[in-house]
Formats: structure tokens, sequence, C-alpha cells
């Protein structure tokens, strides 16, 4: 029984675990492989067990470490449900002898499986004996004490380490003692939250504010106690509750508005309450015991207006948002006060002498002159196009086309790049938040920049001042016909000659113009000005061809060297009014509010396919991103590159197939991807030139990323070397290199970690309000009359197979829909369905989640 809990899934916790695999630079996970012979502890569904590695496959694209454990029995689990290694626990040659299958198919392979067990029940035995002694050192240690905050109300955080120092008062640490802190840590989640992400490698806690646990304190002795007001509260929810459906239904159509609460008074007990709620609405995944749960099931069960068979974060946001704690259209990820701490965050002070730094500079000087002002060349009347979407909120990219009269079978392609570091030093008090912060977050109802809109970065825009020249790091490659990158320059620029254009004018006026998005519950898609091609003189047209055929033969040219582009349609939404105003949210003392109506929402579903203008940037984009890792190559320094490994495949043949199904400009649909069990390992960062599959470079050529500095930190970091570069060839110092390899394999850590929180949470909030917006559309009071809705008849295609769900006991899979571009969990599966990987079944909504992992549940129809 054990294990079967351990095998099977909860689709509420692991959905965002599945990449698509669209992104050719996806930022998952980082794969983790364990040598056999590996001790480990896995942990999953809140069940605990020590195995010994003997062998890891792929399968179902993922891979699957499979573990014996101390009885015997041969565990599959993820990578990810490792929290503690010991390598080499038994000899290589040892577990090799035990197979590769669950169950021994020789008298060796038995043999070599009782041998291992019998070392791993002797290390649980010596375990259980350190876990005590670490039981008796915390009857006379608070480590709680010692490591929360003073204030009370900010987050902290502590790894394994050094509570175990703290807590044993000694740094001479074993594993065996280091394991058993790190289970006590675990076991205390009223205290200390295990760290969602990369938990192996960080082994760090959140450890709670004070004023989180007291909270918590007091409603488990509220509940433990029976307390009257736990009963008050719940009546007054309930009266709450009811009012606020009620409003929903009367004010449907009206635009999003907040009133007063009027009629209720909420004790001082009512309100621990709703902030022991509120504080329950943080995501932590099923490896420590939710000390949430049992006390917010007893209050919505006695409220008795959700009728679900098990509660979740989910049924506590719908009771907060219908009390009017939270808005209706509030989301809880990115607003909620997010735990922070920065004791780690690397020092971005060069450590040699650098020309970056010419002065003694604090950590609020700017510079007052641009260091490579005699560097930069001027490209005069060259025209730069700058081309993006309706609505671009920073354009910091811009591109040329250089012919060569004494050779025309070359050209000369120039990227040219926004150039903020022509202000912004590293020892900026800006700089260092940018890397706290690692990207700029374009969120569906605001935008968080990376660099603060007030600091005067907006004129780094390429064109944001018409008649004013524009400084540059300008990205150079000379391009034969064939695609072929035979040279390349990286140099400052000045440009006075930009023309910003629209994505749509471009295509217009290049007969590559073609509607990429659909509105599927929209009768007619949004009004548009008229595409007034008349900007496009003869002149700027025929650049644009050149460019277009420039690019098209370099794109050709990757895939050539098996380049991949796996297309799947994808979701957009526009929320309006965008920014919401503040006014039209919940307040931070959590008191509740009457609301009323809905923003706007437009829901459209887009082609991932580039085309034409599109094309032209993003292969511009690409190609700079190249150049800079040739840069940094051939001068012998280290810098971050953007890295993916093989692409692989579970079926013999499956990747050739693959490949033979893409079109010439290398895209390949997606479920073709599926039924061939084929994927990429994730992207990850390297201080070497490695290879980027997906993108078709090979190894010793690299990819760095240097064309969104305004946007993302690794870009801006990367301008820096740059600079400092090109000012030792200069001569104003000896070494061309800012930051040593080691600091930069761990800045690469650093950053990794922060864009994948980034990432996350841009898509987490996608799901939410995508999902909000399918909740609102079938709460219409006249739903039945509409003569469209394409809710009615959805399908989904399966992207996993059946797994038994954890918690509903019944069986499950992933579908995604594509008249709604969202992943789904199909539900209420017979185990002998016998449904294969990309089939198509027809599928209807069975409920809506919100919360901190929003999810579409459907069963068949």
């Amino acid at each position: 029984m054990e294990k079967l809990a351990f095998e099977a899934t909860d689709p509420s916790t692991e959905m965002d675990e599945f990449a698509d695999g669209t992104d050719p630079d996806s930022l998952q996970e980082i794969d983790e492989r364990f040598p056999a012979g590996t001790f480990v502890e896995v942990r999953r569904n809140n069940v605990r067990a020590f195995g010994v590695v003997l062998y890891t496959v792929l399968l179902d694209r993922k891979w699957i470490v499979h573990s014996l454990t101390h009885r015997g029995e041969v565990w599959p689990h993820a990578e990810h449900d490792v929290h503690f290694q010991m390598p080499g626990f038994v000899p290589l040659e040892l577990a090799e002898k035990c197979g590769v299958t669950l169950l021994p198919h020789s008298q060796e392979e038995r043999s070599a499986r009782v041998e291992v067990s019998g070392h791993l029940r002797n290390h649980l035995k010596e375990f259980e004996k350190t876990m005590q002694s670490i039981l008796e050192a915390t009857r006379s240690v608070n480590l709680y004490d010692l490591v929360a905050h003073p204030d009370g109300k900010t987050w902290t955080q502590v790894t394994s380490r050094e509570a175990a120092e703290k807590l044993l008062e000694t740094q001479n640490v074993s594993s065996m003692q280091l394991l058993a802190v790190q289970s006590y840590l675990l076991e205390q989640s009223v205290y200390f939250l295990a760290e969602q992400r990369r938990f192996l490698k960080k082994q760090t806690f959140w450890v709670r504010p004070r004023e989180d646990v007291e909270i918590i304190a007091a409603v488990h002795k509220m509940s433990s106690e029976r307390d009257p007001a736990l009963d008050a509260f719940v009546e007054k929810a309930r009266a709450i509750v009811l009012a606020a459906r009620k409003r929903l239904t009367e004010s449907y159509h009206e635009p999003p508005s907040r009133h007063p609460l009027e009629g209720f008074e909420f004790t001082e007990k009512d309100r621990k309450i709703l902030r022991f709620l509120r504080t329950s609405l943080r995501a932590m995944r099923h490896i420590q015991t939710d000390p949430f749960n049992v006390q917010y099931s007893q209050i919505l069960k006695k409220i008795g207006l959700y009728d679900v068979d098990l509660y979740d974060d989910s049924s506590v946001y719908q009771l907060l948002s219908e009390m009017g704690v939270l808005a209706p259209w509030e989301e809880t990820v990115t607003r909620i006060d997010a735990p922070e701490d920065e004791k780690d965050l690397l020092s971005l002070r060069p450590p040699a002498p650098t020309p970056l730094l010419p002065d003694p500079m604090g950590p609020h000087d700017l510079y007052r002159r641009d260091l490579v002002d005699d560097l930069r060349h001027d490209f005069g009347d060259m025209p730069a196009y700058v081309i993006d979407d309706w609505g671009a909120e920073e354009l910091d990219d811009g591109v040329s086309i250089e012919r060569i009269p004494s050779d025309p079978n070359h050209v000369w392609l120039h990227v040219h790049i926004a150039d903020p570091t022509t202000l912004l030093p590293p020892t900026h008090v800006m700089s260092r938040e940018a890397f706290r912060l690692g990207t700029s977050s374009y969120l569906l109802d605001r935008t968080i920049r990376m660099l603060p809109p007030d600091a005067g970065f907006h004129q780094y825009s390429l064109g944001n001042k018409p008649g004013h020249p524009d400084k540059t790091l300008t990205f150079s490659c000379k391009v034969n016909q064939d695609g072929d990158i035979v040279d390349y320059k990286v140099r400052p620029g000045i440009l006075r000659n930009v023309k910003t254009l629209l994505y749509d004018v471009v295509d217009a006026a290049l007969g590559t113009y073609h509607e990429r998005q659909s509105y599927p519950f929209d009768d007619t898609p949004p009004s548009r000005p008229p595409l007034d091609t008349s900007s496009i003189d003869a002149t700027a047209l025929e650049d644009l061809r050149l460019l277009k055929k420039t690019t098209h033969n370099i794109m050709r040219s990757r895939v050539k060297k098996g380049a991949i582009t796996i297309c799947l349609p994808m979701n957009g939404l526009e929320v309006n009014p965008r920014p919401l105003p503040e006014e039209l949210f919940g307040t931070s003392d959590l008191t509740p509010y009457a609301f009323r109506g809905f923003p706007q929402i437009r829901y459209s579903i887009f082609d991932t396919r580039e085309v034409g203008a599109h094309l032209i940037i993003s292969e511009s984009m690409k190609s700079a991103c190249r150049v800079a890792s040739l840069f940094f190559r051939d001068r012998g320094i280290p810098a971050l590159r953007r890295s993916v490994g093989k692409i692989q495949s579970e079926r013999v043949g499956g990747l050739e197939r693959v490949m033979e199904r893409r079109d010439e400009d290398g895209f390949v649909d997606f479920y073709v991807t599926i039924q061939y069990l084929v994927s990429a390992p994730p992207g990850r960062y390297l201080t070497t030139p490695g290879p980027h599959s997906t993108l078709g470079i090979p190894e010793g050529e690299g990819y760095i990323k240097v064309t969104s500095p305004l946007r993302r930190f690794g870009d801006l970091f990367a301008h820096w070397q740059i600079k400092h570069a090109l000012l030792a060839e200069r001569g104003d110092v000896r070494n061309p290199v800012l930051f040593p390899e080691d600091w930069l394999a761990q800045f690469g850590e650093d950053l990794e970690t922060r864009e994948l929180v980034s990432k996350r949470i841009e898509r987490v909030q996608n799901d939410y309000w995508a999902h909000l917006f399918f909740q609102w559309w079938m709460a219409d009071p006249k739903a039945g009359e509409r003569a469209h809705d394409p809710m009615r008849s959805l399908t989904g295609r399966v992207l996993t197979m059946p797994n038994l769900n954890s918690r509903t006991k019944d069986h499950n899979c992933q579908v995604y829909i594509p008249q709604l571009a969202v992943k789904a969990v199909l539900e209420d599966l017979s185990y002998d369905k016998g449904l294969g990987l990309g089939d198509e079944v027809n599928v209807k909504v069975d409920h809506i989640k919100l919360g901190v992992r929003p999810m579409l549940g459907v069963v068949l129809r």
C-alpha cells in the first residue's frame, strides 16, 4: 500500500511539472543523473522511503529512477522526488548485479538485491538512532528561535547544514546527521517550508514569520477546543457568500467595482481566521504535512456551500473570493507577500580592476560619461528597422542589412541592441535589484519591470526620441547564400536612422500577412487601425525583402544542422483595464468588501509558427546570440551560454521519424513528438560553448542571450562583460575577463533559478486568468441562449498515459484542449480505456479550480 500511495499522482500539484516542449530554450527543473549505488531518500505524496539507485530509464519523456528499498522492492520515481543523496553507498559493481528489471531474473540478481537491502536495513537502524539524538537536541535548543527573522513579519532562509550546525553546535556534521536534521525540518511544516525548486541542490527551507506561526497556533487551538468563535465565523461567512453569489448574477455584465460590505462586524478571532485562510494560499509540495488543511477543511465543511470531495487551496480561494477578502479576479501567486532573502545574492562588484569602474563609485552612482564613446561605430544613414507588436512596451532591438558591392554572395546582418549599460554600472543598487528579479515580468494585469520605469532607462528604447541618435551594442554577422555565418563583429554603435514598424505592416508589405490569432469566444476579432504600408518606401521594401531572404537562409542552415521547432497553439489574454487599479483588489488588512462586475477579458489562440516579419526578428536575434558566443570563445573569455543537450526518443528510430516530419523550415507538430516520445532535456547555463540541439547550434559555437538588456538581467550582464573585453583590447586593462569562471558558474545557477521562478509565475498567472475566464463564461445567466459556445464541443489530445490519482483514487491523464489552447486533467477514467498518446477524445468540463494551481478538470462526453 505504501508503494501504491507513493507511485500515485496528484494532478493538482504536478500539472506544471510537464513541459510542453514548444519553447526551444525552456527553463525547467534540471535533470539530475544518479549513479547506480547511490543512497537516496525519496518523498512523494507524504510517503518517504530510503533506497539505493539501480538504474534510470527514459519513460513517457521523463527520466525515471528505479531504486531498491530496504524491503527488497524496486520503486520507480522521478528525479525530483529525491531529496537527499549519498553517492557510492554501495559499490557500482554490486548495484549493477541487481539487474535492470522490477523483479530479479536470476539467482545472481536476487542475491545482489538481498545484499544491498541488508546494507540499507543497517543504515536505517543507524538513522533511527541519529534521529533520536537530533530530537534530544531540539529539547534543549530552540532551532526556530535561532533562525526566525527577529521582526516577526519577514520570511528568512536556512539550509539543512546551517540548521544542523546551529542545533548540534558544531561545524563537523556527518551525512547521517545532516539527513536526520533535514528530516526533522521537513516534519516541522508549521515552522519550516521546503524550497519548491531544486531542493536537492539547494537544501534550503523558508522559515515562517513568527506572526504566521502564531496565527496557525491560534486557529489550531480554536479547532481543538471547539471554540464557539469558529461557529460564529461560519455563520457570518455563509451569509456573506450567499449574498455574493446573488450579487455576481445581478452584476454579471457590469465593469469591476469594489464597495464597502455593510451589515457585518468582524471580531478579533474572525480576523485571525481570515488571516489563517489567507496564509494557507501558498504553494507547497506534498512532501510535507499541510498545517492548514485539517482546520480549513473543518471550516469549509461547516459552511456547507462547497460541494467537493476533498477541500484544497482552490476551495479556500473560492471562500475568500466570495467573502470579498480577495477580489473575484485576484490571483494569489503574484500578489501574495512573497518570501525574499538576499543573504546569498552574489556581489556584482568585479574582483579585479576594470575600466567599467574608472572612478570610485558608490551604490547610487550612475555613469557620468559614455565609457565606450570613442569605440562606437557610426552607422550614419543606414536604416535600422525596429519591428514590434501593437502596444509593445520596450523596443530594445533593431536590424539592418548591408550589401557588399564587391561581394554580392555575402551580406552583413547588423543586430542593434539597446545599451542601458551606457548609464548603469554593475555596482549600482538598481543592478542588484535587477539581478534579484532576473527578468521583467509581463503579467496580464500589470508589468513588473526589471529596471525602474522612472530611472531614465526608457531613453534607451530604440527610436524613443525621433531625431536623436540611439546608442547600441551591435552584433554583426557576415552571411553567405547558404545562411552560414562566415565572419562577425561586435561593436558599440550609434544609429541615426531608426524606422519603427509594426509586424503586421511589414507582413502586409512583404505579402506574408496572415491572421496569427483567432478568437474562439468572440464573433468578431478586435478592431485594429487599417494596415498602412505607406511608411515603407521602395528602399525600405528592398531592405526588408533582403532581410527576409537572409534570415530565411540562416534558418535553413540551422535546420540542416538539426534545428527543430515544435508547434502547438498557445492562448493569449488581454485584460481591460490594464493595469487593474489597486482599488479593485482586496486590502492587506483582509477587510471584506462587496465586489461587483468583472474586468473585460479577450481570449485568443495564436499560431506559434514564425513566418514573415516575426521570422526576420526572431532569426536576427538568434544570430546575435550566436555572434556573442563566438566573440567570447575567440577571446578565451568564460561566459554564460544557454545549452540544450541531445534530443532523445524512447522508441527506436523515433527521433529520425520526427526529424523527417519537419517541414523545410524545421517546424513539426507537437503531437508527432508525443507519439514518438521525443523530448529535449531542459535548457541550462554553461560557461563553455555547449550545444543547443533544438536550435541546431553545435558544440563549440554556443549561444549567449544578449538581445534584451532592458528586461533580462543575464543579457545586461553580458553587455558589461563585452564592454570590459573591448576596453581591454584598446589597452585600458590587461585581462579581458571581468569575472572568473567559478564565479560565473555560481552566478549561472542563481540566475537560472530566478528566471525559472519568473517564468513559472508568468505561466501560473496566465493559467489563472484563462481558467477564471472559463469560469466567468460558464456562469453567464444567459449562457443557454448563446448561438455559439466553444465549451460545448471540446476535444482533448492525450499527453500522458493514465495514472492513479493519489487523492481521488481514480485514474486520470493529461490532455491538451486545442479549442482553448490549455492543458486539462481527464478524470474518472477506466484504466483499461485503451487511450494512447496523441489520441483525440471528446470531453466536457467537469470543474474548474483556481487558487495557487489553476486546473481544468474534464470528463469524457
